[in-house]
């Protein structure tokens, strides 16, 4: 239908049979495709608002046109014979009774005919994250892999907190958070692309403890026109030489479950009196040396290890795999000492400690005898 109505208003609108009529890009772009196919090779990607020669009868959902240089295949429900208007598309971005993907694509056409205007790029990220929010209001979930992490806020409110668990341990990234009620956006801006998280967040006055679910990521390329709606305004995370960046040491879904699998705390056992375990407290902290398998919201994992006094340390997990009750441990040293691989055994059937090389850790972190040390000032 669109092909002959298409058709119709160009043979109304003609002057001269032997000129060739005229067609503009509506949609936010169009590629000028080498024959009439989805998958044919892309000769031009031509922006709104490109004036087009047709230089062939449009058959089903292709037209054949000449844009600048380039004569190919377009697709016809993205040109028009009218060039799109700025204050039009405007008014569709601000009708509430239009669906938000309508309404953000056309402040997104509208944002990329007048860049100069400074109300539009604003309407844009506002219309962004309020399709994010209400796809996140009806989300029903896929059968993908929920991911779950938590950590503590301190005196630091929701948004900051997860603005600051977004941004660790990375580099030439700018980070965007919005949330309503306990709904949570994530926009993460990269050198090439924009991530996004959808999900929810649970914060617990008491404790402080912040507990995220992350159902939904999806990712786009950076474009200048999106890059200024959403991050206008926005400073770049302060990296350090410990960052690293975007997408380095992301685990797959195996590693990620095989991870989950095991209890994610593990407290340090040495022999105490009479040859049994004890397990050495930490008196500063008030908890014991622990062994812990910690995710964030990027689908990275970090395993910290506390040997005692000594310190923690930190690692990276680069990969990881499990045979029988061993889990073989690729890291990656956080503070750039370099890579190393260690074994961890698992308990087996009932019992509950493992060995990492050849230290000791068990996960029911109250069952063993506590062996103090008192805290002196500056540490254990």
């Amino acid at each position: 239908m669109k092909t002959v109505l298409l058709t119709l208003l160009l043979a109304a609108t003609g002057e001269d049979a032997g000129v060739p009529q005229k067609v503009y890009v509506q949609g936010s772009s169009v590629n000028l495709r080498k024959e009439a196919a989805k998958d044919a090779e892309v000769l031009v990607k031509a922006p709104i608002g490109t004036e087009c020669a047709v230089t062939g009868t449009a058959v089903a959902e292709w037209m054949k046109v000449r844009c600048g240089d380039y004569e190919g295949y377009a697709a016809v429900a993205l040109v028009g014979p009218e060039k799109p208007s700025v204050e039009t598309l405007r008014a569709e971005a601000k009708n509430p009774m239009l669906k938000p993907e309508r309404r953000e694509e056309s402040a997104l056409r509208a944002a990329l005919l007048a860049p100069e205007d400074a109300e539009l790029p604003k309407l844009l990220g506002e219309l962004f994250f309020e399709r994010n929010f209400r796809l996140l209001e009806g989300f029903k979930g896929t059968g993908a892999t929920k991911r779950t992490f938590s950590t503590y806020c301190g005196l630091r409110g929701a948004n900051v907190c997860i603005w600051e668990v977004a941004g660790g341990f990375l580099r030439d990234v700018k980070i965007r958070v919005e949330t309503r009620k306990d709904l949570f956006i994530i926009a993460v801006k990269d050198p090439e692309n924009v991530t996004v998280y959808r999900g929810k967040h649970q914060l617990d006055p008491e404790t402080t403890k912040l507990k995220m679910d992350v159902l939904e990521r999806n990712s786009f390329p950076s474009t200048p026109v999106m890059d200024k709606a959403l991050f206008a305004g926005v400073e770049g995370v302060d990296a350090r030489k410990e960052d690293i960046p975007f997408g380095r040491f992301v685990l797959d879904d195996a590693s990620h479950a095989i991870l989950s699998g095991i209890p994610s705390a593990w407290a340090l056992l040495r022999p105490g009196r009479q040859g049994l375990l004890s397990m050495p407290f930490n008196d500063c902290l008030k908890t014991p040396y622990l062994l812990e398998f910690v995710p964030d919201i990027h689908g990275r994992w970090m395993m910290l290890r506390e040997k005692g006094a000594e310190g923690r340390e930190t690692f990276w997990v680069t990969s990881v795999s499990r045979r029988d009750n061993e889990l073989e441990l690729s890291l990656e040293h956080a503070y750039g000492k370099g890579p190393t691989r260690m074994v961890f055994k698992l308990p087996e059937g009932r019992k509950d400690i493992g060995y990492l090389n050849d230290m000791a850790y068990t996960f029911k972190l109250h069952r063993y005898a506590e062996q103090h040390d008192n805290c002196k000032e500056g540490g254990p």
